[in-house]
C-alpha cells in the first residue's frame, strides 16, 4: 500500500504553527490594557501641564503688555520732570521679575515637550513591532492560498475530477491528508487573522501618535508666542540701557 506523500506546505504548516502561537502572545504583549491605561493617564497629564502652560504664557502676556504699555507712554514724562531714573529703576525691576518667570516657563515647555516626544517614541516603536505581523505576507494571498487548498479538498472528498491543476498537485498527486489539509488551513487562517489584528492595532497606535503630534503643535505655538513676549521684553530693557547710558552723560555735562 502507498504511503501517503507529506507536502513540503504541510510540513511547513506543522513548524510554524508554533510560530503563529508565539506571533499571536507577542500581539498581545505589544498593546496591553495597562498600555492603554498609562497612555490615557500620558494624555492626560500632557493636556493638564500644556493648559498649565497656556495660562502662564496669556499671564505673562498680561504682564508684558503692562510694562510695556506703562514704558512707551511715561519714559517722555519722567525724563521731563527728572523722574526717569527711578522710573527705570522700577521699569527694570519688573522686567527682571518677567524675564525670569519667562526663562521658567520656556524650561518647562521644553521638558514637557521632551516628555512628550518620550511617550510618542513608546508608541512609534510599538508600531515598528507591528510592521512585520501586519505585512509579512499579504492577507489575499492567504486568502487565495486557503481558497485554492479547500477547493482541492472538497473536490478530492467528493471524488470530482475536474480540479484544477494545483488541486491535482495537492491532493490526488501527493495524496495529501485530511489532518494535513486541517493543519494548513489553520495555520494560514491564524496567519492572517494575526496580520488582520496587527495593522488594525497598528491603525490605531498612529492615531495615538496623531494625539501626541497634536499636542507638539501646542507646545510649539506656545513657545512661539514666548519668545515674542521674550523679545519685547529684550526691547525694553535694551530701551532702559540706552536712557539710563543717556542720563549718565547728561548728568556728566552738567558737573
Amino acid at each position: 500500500m502507498e504511503e501517503p506523500v507529506i507536502s513540503e506546505a504541510d510540513e511547513a504548516a506543522a513548524g510554524n504553527i508554533s510560530y503563529v502561537l508565539r506571533e499571536e502572545e507577542q500581539l498581545a504583549q505589544v498593546w496591553s490594557d495597562d498600555d492603554r491605561v498609562e497612555h490615557e493617564r500620558s494624555v492626560r497629564e500632557g493636556i493638564e501641564r500644556i493648559g498649565g502652560l497656556r495660562q502662564l504664557v496669556e499671564g505673562l502676556r498680561a504682564g508684558v503688555d503692562a510694562v510695556w504699555e506703562r514704558f512707551v507712554t511715561l519714559t517722555l514724562e519722567r525724563l521731563l520732570s527728572e523722574r526717569l531714573r527711578e522710573f527705570l529703576d522700577e521699569t527694570d525691576a519688573e522686567i527682571l521679575t518677567l524675564s525670569q518667570r519667562m526663562v521658567e516657563a520656556d524650561c518647562e515647555i521644553d521638558r514637557l515637550r521632551s516628555r512628550v516626544q518620550v511617550w510618542q517614541r513608546r508608541l512609534e516603536d510599538k508600531i515598528a513591532l507591528l510592521e512585520p505581523m501586519a505585512h509579512r505576507t499579504s492577507t489575499q494571498t492567504h486568502l487565495n492560498m486557503m481558497l485554492a487548498r479547500v477547493e482541492g479538498l472538497e473536490a478530492y472528498l467528493l471524488g470530482k475530477k475536474d480540479v484544477a491543476p494545483e488541486a491535482y498537485d495537492l491532493h490526488y498527486k501527493r495524496h495529501t491528508t485530511l489532518p494535513g489539509d486541517l493543519l494548513y488551513i489553520r495555520v494560514r487562517l491564524s496567519t492572517t487573522q494575526v496580520a488582520i489584528a496587527a495593522s488594525n492595532r497598528s491603525k490605531q497606535l498612529s492615531e495615538l501618535v496623531a494625539e501626541w503630534t497634536s499636542l507638539l503643535l501646542e507646545l510649539d505655538r506656545a513657545k512661539a508666542e514666548l519668545a515674542v513676549l521674550m523679545n519685547r521684553v529684550e526691547c525694553m530693557s535694551d530701551l532702559s540701557r540706552y536712557w539710563i547710558a543717556y542720563l549718565d552723560v547728561a548728568r556728566d555735562k552738567s558737573v
